[in-house]
């Protein structure tokens, strides 16, 4: 018979078996072997010498592969949610958010704490992490202590307002700022800056105009943006009857998740409204008025020009309001929506840059769109709905709950589909639909073996314990729930190199071995999990392809490797698909 492409023979050396694979066709030669172990064995030893063309590999191997992948480590729906959650579980207060806590002056105090001081006492390398409370201090020009978390996190809020201070950095220049602030427009303008967990709904400024003179105000006037809660026009259709009937909840799954794809949700799933993963409570920074050298005014809930000039921070607190969905939009939550939203690839490999901080920003602005147009399909149906992000619950658990994917080491969700890179999304409504399953696909089994994004973490946030584990109080920094199974992130740690490289990071997304395109290399990896002789080189399929670049932060930086990345970037008029 005369092959096609590329053939591959593997040897067996338990069993004296040859294997040779075609183009459609699997010949085996020798003693008969079920599919499952066939693949195994093939592919695994198939993927050490498969530096073919990229066009036989997409056009031959990889629709093999994945056809393995799904018998060797098959997408298995489970019943139940998939990770110990024990009986000491209390709600989140959305007000210990670090984002949110950022505004407490109470925060603003004494410099701040990681859960482990020094990393490489586990790890036995540098800890990368342990001098960026004194770096950042410095940087605004405080000596002799740490900063504080207040000064931390006004240290990356202020590039909104202010230069950036790695301005002559290829990467963090103008033109990337001017990208960054372009892709969080949405999101600032119009969603009202919920990425902090502030709510309940978004509450944006707009400044009034006459439309007889045409003049604007120079004082805002503050509403509600995309995600708001306004249900009124819900109760104005059902004074005109009833909301519509589907015949189903499946019906009516069916339906919302075509409406929401239409609507531009890359990924979208059902979840049972459950209140353990709605925050115990509701916070918002309260404001205070900065006036623009236009004379505009704005509210803000720090002083920028007192920390811009290194007179130190100032904050203002923050409002709590009872959880409660009846009193601020009119009804409970029966149903959720969970959708996911795609972030750029090629913007996502140039991490710790600004361009990946754009891709974030456009990420939480494309939520706020697509999130208001499926609330907006919902209230025209007569169902009432609650649109939001980060706000009003806790998202991956959620989304794991939705079927979406799995929670990752790194704290995110990892999607099947785009890993972790990902922004995710919520609608709450009373519409009863049927729900998904949450689903698995070996990410617990790859993380566990991995530890990528925790060697990679400029900031060592991310822990380097093999296994998850239910965390306990002393486990965990203010701003993560204990008693839930999974691993630790500090995020304190995070944000502090947030503030260090005057931007966001996303270095855990750019280097994670999910984060990729659909590539064959990435289903034989998800095989490698389900093996134990190779489970151990599972992270290194990914490496001998030179996926996310290179591991160590300082590396990443004096290699190149970034502005590399930043130039391709910017010479590729097409994104990559």
């Amino acid at each position: 018979m005369q092959t096609s492409y590329l053939s591959y023979i593997y040897y067996n050396k338990f069993s004296p078996i040859y294997y040779l694979i075609y183009k459609e066709e699997i010949i085996q030669v020798g003693n008969n072997i079920n599919r499952r172990d066939f693949f195994k064995g093939s592919l695994l030893g198939a993927a050490a010498i498969a530096a073919a063309s990229a066009s036989v590999v997409k056009e031959t191997v990889s629709p093999m592969v994945a056809t393995a992948a799904d018998i060797v480590a098959p997408v298995q729906e489970i019943s139940e949610f998939p990770y110990m959650v024990t009986e000491n579980y209390r709600r989140f207060p959305s007000d210990k958010q670090f984002y949110l806590r950022a505004f407490d002056p109470e925060e603003n105090k004494n410099p701040v704490k990681f859960v482990i001081d020094d990393v490489s006492k586990i790890t036995g390398k540098k800890d990368s992490g342990k001098d960026l409370p004194l770096l950042n201090a410095e940087k605004a020009g405080i000596k002799g202590r740490g900063a504080t978390l207040t000064e931390t996190a006004l240290s990356f809020y202020q590039v909104h307002y202010v230069p950036n201070p790695l301005e002559k950095r290829e990467g963090w220049t103008l033109l990337e700022q001017a990208l960054s602030t372009a892709g969080w427009s949405v999101e600032l303008d119009y969603t009202g800056f919920t990425a902090i967990a502030s709510g309940p709904a978004g509450i944006i400024q707009h400044y009034p105009i006459n439309p007889e003179t045409n003049e604007m105000g120079k004082q805002p006037v503050f509403i509600q943006g995309l995600f708001s809660w306004d249900n009124s026009s819900v109760d104005a259709m059902r004074q005109q009857g009833q909301p519509w009937k589907f015949n189903s909840e499946e019906e009516a799954s069916k339906i919302v998740k075509k409406a929401s794809k239409f609507l531009g949700a890359s990924l979208v799933g059902i979840a049972p409204y459950e209140e353990r993963w709605t925050y115990s409570n509701w916070a918002r920074p309260k404001s205070k008025p900065f006036t623009f050298p236009d004379g505009r005014t704005q509210y803000l809930p720090w002083d920028v020009q007192k920390f811009a000039s290194s007179q130190g921070a100032e904050v203002y607190g923050n409002v709590c309001f009872d959880a409660d969905f009846e009193k601020y939009g009119g009804f409970k939550p029966k149903s959720v929506i969970v959708i996911a939203i795609e972030k750029d690839f090629e913007a996502s490999l140039t991490t710790p840059s600004v361009i990946e901080d754009a891709s974030t920003g456009l990420g939480y602005s494309h939520m706020g769109e697509v999130a208001y147009k499926i609330a907006t399909f919902l209230r025209f149906l007569g169902y009432y709905a609650i649109p939001s992000g980060n706000d009003t619950g806790l998202s991956v658990p959620m989304a794991v709950q939705a079927g979406l994917g799995e929670a990752g080491r790194n704290g995110l969700l990892i999607t099947q589909k785009y890993g972790p890179r990902v922004r995710i999304a919520k609608i709450y409504t009373d519409l009863e639909i049927a729900p998904d399953k949450p689903v698995k696909f070996g990410v617990r089994e790859f993380c566990r073996l991995c530890k990528k994004c925790a060697d990679a973490c400029p900031g060592q946030a991310i822990s380097h314990e093999k296994e998850a584990k239910v965390l306990q109080p002393e486990d965990c920094g203010v701003s993560e729930n204990p008693y839930t199974d999974k691993w630790h992130v500090d995020a304190v740690r995070c944000a502090s190199f947030w503030a260090n490289n005057c931007t966001s990071c996303s270095t855990c997304v750019g280097v994670c071995s999910w984060n990729k395109l659909k590539t064959w290399n990435h289903d034989v990896a998800r095989i490698a999990t389900q093996i134990p002789l190779v489970q151990d080189a599972a992270r290194k399929f990914d490496e001998w392809f030179g996926y996310g670049g290179p591991v160590n932060a300082d590396e990443r930086v004096s290699s190149g490797y970034i502005t590399n990345k930043v130039r391709d970037f910017w010479n590729n008029p097409e994104p990559i698909r």
